[in-house]
């Protein structure tokens, strides 16, 4: 009880402030944020530039065309960056949420989660760069097919950069558009209210930093592709065929992590139910924590996108056995997200804290805990998404050896599973059999 009293005294003594100077200093916060996307473009753009001038070295006589295509790639790889930029901007010279109405703490909240969401623009900015190095390299050995290289890297980057789309979405939603902005206008709203509506505003921001994960692994099969297009050209469409089913395979995170956010805003369960407000604002945190493991499981599963790209132009004739194992593996490294999502779903839908008799410090703590505990997947994700990757190129070299590369590779895949099988009980234990409560 203690606890809460203390929250609630902060709020109060924080609402005394004049409210258009609170709602401009966390957009002054929210800029910030947003920015620590540019991490992304320049890790990208830097690989690019070094594998640039690798290339040159390698054929000084197409050094103007590897250079071409090291500056186009990285260009797209900017994108992240200028989208980042564009949202500080709004927050600093255009901000809409300045003379919006309604409670000044979930209009805080909102300028906040904004600039959270443009985190996921680090993935895209460095899938791209990668991208573009690779295309550049592709082009210094082989200047002549430079029109097929470019395309099938525009078109990688293309769908590396959804994610980062998807984030921009989110931010302005909640800057122009917020849904949540309405619960707190209409006739006014409690404070208790406010602060279930102010994290679910963050938390909105905090899913969709998943999205690094896609952008990372789609910009590396993008970058495979562009290297397969160049060492095969008569495999071109079997090549961005294969990129593009891995690609949209390592979508699925991002999806997930968007579906929750909108759900945050649009269909929050957590507004309507009966609870303490306080562990009702901390698991819609914990719901977001909990979708960051996707990260993960999209990184591994671009990595078995792209060498499913490179097996095609190394063996043609395999197409078909060295796709289907990286269908198998992509989607068995696809179980850390599944796992994150049902523990997310239950803190939002069917949270048992809500319901416990206990100090709400320690049952709201859990909940965040909870979330936490499956950022643990993202290890499993990139590793079982490595393994998916090996064991596609290695059938593309052996197809005659496919069941018992297949056979290993589950076995390999099964055991890397363990941590985030780890994790899942703890978050578990935390949410249903928490031993924490009755110790106080």
């Amino acid at each position: 009880m203690e606890a809460t009293n203390f929250i609630m005294t902060f709020l109060e003594w924080l609402m005394k402030f004049d409210r258009r100077a609170l709602i401009l200093s966390a957009s002054a916060i929210a800029a910030g944020l947003a920015m620590i996307a540019g991490i992304g473009p320049g890790v990208g753009q830097g690989y690019a530039a070094g594998k640039g001038a690798e290339a040159v070295s390698t054929n000084p006589i197409s050094s103007k065309q590897s250079t071409m295509v090291m500056l186009l790639g990285a260009a797209v790889a900017e994108t992240s960056g200028i989208l980042a930029l564009v949202v500080a901007l709004i927050l600093l010279f255009g901000n809409p949420l300045v003379n919006t109405e309604g409670s000044a703490l979930v209009i805080m909240a909102s300028a906040i989660g904004a600039g959270i969401s443009m985190i996921a623009g680090v993935g895209p900015g460095i899938g791209q760069g990668y991208a573009a190095g690779k295309g550049a390299q592709a082009v210094s050995e082989n200047p002549e097919l430079q029109p097929s290289i470019i395309r099938t890297m525009f078109l990688g980057q293309a769908v590396a950069q959804t994610t980062g789309i998807y984030a921009l979405i989110v931010s302005l939603v909640l800057l122009f558009a917020n849904p949540l902005l309405g619960f707190s206008v209409l006739g006014g709203v409690a404070t208790e209210k406010a602060f279930i509506l102010s994290a679910s505003a963050i938390a909105a921001g905090l899913a969709v930093i998943a999205g690094i994960g896609p952008g990372i692994g789609q910009g590396y099969a993008a970058g495979k592709g562009a290297q397969g297009v160049g060492e095969r050209l008569n495999s071109q469409g079997d090549i961005v065929r294969t990129m593009l089913l891995g690609a949209a395979i390592s979508e699925t995170s991002g999806i997930l992590a968007l579906v929750i956010s909108l759900i945050l805003l649009y269909g929050n369960p957590l507004i309507t139910l009966s609870g303490n407000y306080f562990i009702l604002s901390a698991s819609a945190i914990g719901a977001a924590f909990a979708m960051i493991a996707g990260i993960g499981p999209s990184i591994g599963q671009g990595y078995a996108a792209g060498k499913a790209a490179e097996s095609v132009s190394i063996n043609p004739k395999a197409i078909r056995q060295s796709t289907m194992v990286m269908l198998l593996g992509a989607a068995i490294a696809e179980t850390s997200t599944i796992l994150s999502l049902v523990v997310a779903l239950i803190l939002l839908y069917s949270n048992p804290l809500v319901s416990i008799d206990g100090a709400i410090i320690i049952l709201s703590a859990s909940a965040i805990g909870a979330g936490l505990a499956m950022i643990a997947g993202i290890g499993p994700g990139i590793g079982q998404g490595y393994a998916a990757g090996k064991g596609t190129e290695a059938v593309a070299k052996r197809p005659q050896f496919q069941a018992i590369i297949m056979r290993t590779m589950f076995l390999g895949q099964a055991v890397a599973q363990t941590t985030g099988i780890y994790a899942l009980i703890i978050a578990l234990v935390l949410m249903f059999a928490n031993p924490l409560i009755s110790l106080l």
